[in-house]
């Protein structure tokens, strides 16, 4: 009886545990169950039930099903449509109720459960979060909004500390562990027992902590995407460290990660042969937490200065909390800088820590010098530190991103990547129609229903022909009849007296084994390949942010368009009356950008170390790329590359536009063959715009396919005659002609990259003619402009290209005849005036009739300022 009284009570006790404990908060106390029945009722209740197995199946079926990645792409696109409705009566991914149910399931005391609602709240943070303009608004009257900045920050901080502390609790047991098995390697045989007995304890210690770090990366990667996608967000976590709340302190928390990271990846290093085996398991969730914390860490530093003004230098604050370790500017420097020469983080890992850096650097340095404020002794420090940090830590790692290589052994080099994709997807496809045949031939024979004693005879008379074969040492014959073809490999199996004609194996499916070991091969390419390619944009991101300087404040105040009921192809006076002070504002303000002497001190260290070289030299082989790749390049590779190549010209563009000392300085090269010809090369003008022209004597530069490459190029172009006046020095007939070749190609409708090829060419014509030359060329360039504009006014079918076009036309043409100096007499020979006068009504009126639509405000009020300056121009000129 005694024994059953107490089954029987523990019975009892079990079953009034009807929800999780350990919760600090937990949701079923704060909030009343989801009233009613229905679909998304009915989902709440079984993620709060208090069964830990049947939460855990209701998460996981969420996440295979409304929160699929694909399922919410999908309803992101309708949502970006207005198709999407949350009152429909089904559930839906953006429901706030939902979404606070799956936030509390975070904190689940079952990990299990947390790491399938992490899952969960990171696909939708990522796949509908990031897609939908919802979250990017700053009303907090929006109920998703309040849900991310109220609910999911507390939560997420709050599983980061719950992780952390147990992450820190079992690295503690496990290096105890480990020294303990060092220091007895050496002893008797009466040890070997408990030494067993405490390598099976730290393999359960190292199961557990990659539980934990599993739950730890997939919160972090959810914090990063809110921290980047949610503004409310962002305002929740950058209370400052005077504040004594946790969610002022994820700054402090997320270093702590990449500090555990880098010591459980020492503890790896140190451990035994059983559990090296399964190091790259072990490593995958750690290196993936240390990328998403620095990738947390460099989202929420950047543009935020009230943050990192906050951060102290020595004292630590009274209300500071006392469960996160004390973070100062210098202890997060070091930190950083230990995390960016750790060669066993990833190259995102350590790139985002230099981006964290950098942004501490713009605030507490940069910003400081440009508004020349005085720095007291422990700035002085900090300014110190970072400069040599920069020049000495963060530019190198960068330098080395960009030594890129294409050929060789290494695995994980772009050709290898592609040459391996391209494979992989050629063999599932061919298996997948060997698959679709095999099946058409069984389905052929099922429908014969032939008896089994013809089917035996035929297999019979068949292994008897391969039997001879191999005695024969004969080779297969190439063609069969259709019967053999049809009945080769095959066997029947009787179920239930019924006759079914099976492929021999069929048991254990072997091809669809293989095809799924080939897809999960191809998605380990996949992704190698994008982390490859994601890591190049962010370092060229880096370097381009260095070189940008501080963007001016966007005029809130500028020229609208008035009423439908005025002129279509005028606009008020009020309206032009703004316009003109807008633009008179902008110009006052586009002073050129001076440099602080830090940034002339990293300037000049880049320059050192050629890093503007390496990546110049980088952009020319990734030219080359796609073209040496041919016609069976994925259209993932082809998307991806021209984003580089796009990312990399702005890089190059914004250097460019620095007063770097390279420009100046002898380059490692002394010679560029362009074409047939050997350039001499003397300084960093020279270096740039002769490998710049040396792609266009490539052979694959010739074809129509290539109007990507050449936008890029010709970008880098235009900002080289743009910002370096000596590069205009070497513009000769034959790169003239270049220029007018690039003008002449035709624009595709909807093909930005021609548009953009075409606008590049207009540009550096009027660049070219705003320094002195002959009338035969101010002739020929007036022409070519003048043919153009001809063409684009009488585009009907892509208005938005031939509103592009005109602009820029518009533009050269009012610099090369708009001063006293111009050639009146080619103006008046080619009617540029009567041009002007015909084109201009119908440039307003479709200017005015896509105002409202998807283009932007800045692009509209700049064809607007274009149309502005045209009417004020024919008036000057006589008109």
């Amino acid at each position: 009886m005694g024994k059953q009284s107490k089954r029987k009570g523990g019975k009892r006790k079990s079953g009034q545990q009807t929800r999780p404990t350990g919760l600090v908060d937990d949701v079923q106390s704060s909030n009343p169950p989801a009233a009613g029945e229905g679909p998304v009722a009915n989902v709440i209740k079984k993620i709060r039930h208090g069964d830990p197995r049947v939460r855990h199946a209701a998460l996981v079926a969420l996440s295979s099903t409304l929160y699929d990645s694909s399922s919410l792409s999908s309803a992101a696109a309708d949502a970006g449509m207005g198709n999407f409705r949350r009152d429909s009566g089904a559930a839906s991914a953006n429901n706030p109720t939902l979404l606070r149910a799956l936030a509390a399931r975070i904190l689940d005391p079952d990990v299990p459960c947390a790491t399938a609602a992490a899952g969960c709240l990171s696909n939708y943070v990522g796949f509908y979060a990031a897609s939908v303009s919802g979250m990017t608004v700053t009303n907090e009257e929006s109920e998703e909004v309040n849900v991310a900045s109220e609910v999911m920050v507390p939560i997420m901080l709050q599983r980061v500390q719950m992780s952390l502390e147990a992450v820190n609790s079992l690295g503690e047991k496990i290096s105890e562990s480990v020294n303990t098995t060092g220091t007895t390697a050496g002893a008797s045989s009466a040890t070997a027992k408990n030494n067993k007995i405490g390598s099976q304890a730290n393999e359960k210690h190292w199961l557990s902590s990659q539980e934990q770090w599993e739950i730890l990366s997939l919160t972090l990667q959810t914090l990063a995407g809110l921290i980047e996608n949610c503004p409310m967000a962002v305002q929740r976590m950058s209370g400052g460290f005077s504040s004594s709340t946790t969610t002022s302190n994820v700054f402090a928390s997320l270093l702590q990660v990449l500090a555990l990271s880098a010591n459980f990846l020492k503890l790896l290093d140190r451990e035994n042969v059983a559990v090296q085996q399964q190091n790259q398991k072990c490593e995958e969730p750690i290196l993936d937490a240390a990328t998403n914390s620095a990738r947390a860490l460099h989202s929420l530093l950047d543009e935020n200065d009230s943050l990192i003004a906050s951060i102290p230098t020595t004292v630590k604050p009274a209300t500071a909390p006392s469960n996160i370790p004390f973070v100062t500017i210098f202890s997060a420097l070091e930190e950083l800088k230990k995390t960016i020469v750790n060669t066993h983080f990833s190259a995102m890992t350590r790139l985002h820590a230099s981006g964290v850096f950098f942004s501490l650097r713009k605030v507490l340095v940069i910003d400081k010098e440009a508004s020349g404020s005085s720095f007291d002794a422990s700035g002085e420090q900090v300014k110190s530190t970072m400069q040599t940090c920069a020049s000495d830590v963060v530019l190198p790692m960068l330098h080395s991103r960009f030594d890129l290589k294409f050929y060789g052994s290494d695995s994980n080099n772009p050709n290898e990547l592609v040459k391996r994709m391209v494979m992989l997807s050629k063999e599932i496809s061919a298996q997948k129609q060997d698959e679709q045949m095999e099946s058409q031939i069984v389905k052929e024979i099922n429908q014969r229903k032939e008896p089994a004693r013809m089917i035996a005879r035929r297999q019979k008379k068949l292994r008897e022909e391969k039997e001879k074969f191999k005695q024969c040492n004969q080779q297969r014959p190439e063609a069969m009849d259709d019967d053999d073809i049809a009945t080769k490999d095959v066997k029947t199996i009787q179920v239930s007296g019924a006759m079914v004609v099976e492929q021999e194996g069929d048991e254990k499916k072997p091809d669809q084994s293989s095809v799924g070991d080939l897809k999960d091969e191809l998605d380990g390419v996949v992704q190698s390949w994008r982390n490859l390619m994601g890591s190049y944009k962010l370092a060229l991101e880096l370097i381009a942010n260095l070189c940008a300087g501080k963007d001016d404040e966007e005029n809130e105040e500028g020229m609208l368009y008035g009423d439908g009921e005025d002129d279509e192809h005028m606009w008020d006076s009020d309206d032009e009356a703004k316009l003109i002070a807008a633009v008179g504002t902008s110009n006052s303000q586009s002073a050129e950008k001076k440099c602080t002497p830090s940034e002339l001190d990293l300037f000049s260290s880049m320059t050192s170390k050629r890093l503007l070289e390496q990546i110049l030299s980088f952009f020319s082989k990734w030219l080359e790329f796609l073209p040496s790749i041919g016609t069976d390049c994925p259209a993932l590779v082809i998307d991806d590359v021209n984003e580089l190549l796009s990312t990399c010209s702005l890089c190059l563009g914004n250097a460019i536009a620095c007063d770097l000392p390279m420009w100046s300085c002898s380059p490692m090269k002394s010679t560029i063959l362009v074409g047939s010809d050997s350039k001499v090369v003397d300084n960093g003008v020279q270096l740039f715009w002769w490998e710049l022209l040396s792609s266009f004597s490539a052979p694959w530069m010739s074809s129509d396919a290539d109007h990507a490459v050449k936008s890029h190029v010709t970008f880098v172009m235009l900002s080289m005659l743009r910002h370096q006046p000596q590069a205009r020095t070497l513009i000769d007939s034959t790169q003239l002609d270049l220029i007018f070749a690039l003008l002449s190609i035709k624009p595709k409708e909807n093909d930005n990259y021609t548009l953009q090829v075409m606008s590049n060419a207009i540009a550096m014509l009027g660049i070219l003619c705003s320094e002195p030359h002959p009338s035969t060329v101010d002739s020929r360039v007036c022409s070519a402009l003048l043919e153009r504009l001809r063409s684009a006014t009488s585009n009907e079918n892509d208005i938005t290209t031939s509103i592009i076009a005109i602009h820029e036309i518009l533009n050269v043409l009012m610099d090369m005849y708009g001063g006293d100096d111009c050639n009146d007499e080619i103006f008046a020979k080619n009617d540029v005036l009567g041009h002007f006068k015909r084109c201009l009504p119908w440039f307003k009126r479709q200017v005015k009739k896509i105002s409202a639509g998807r283009r932007n405000r800045e692009e509209t009020e700049t064809w607007s300022e274009t149309a502005l300056n045209a009417s004020r121009f024919i008036k000057y000129k006589g008109g």
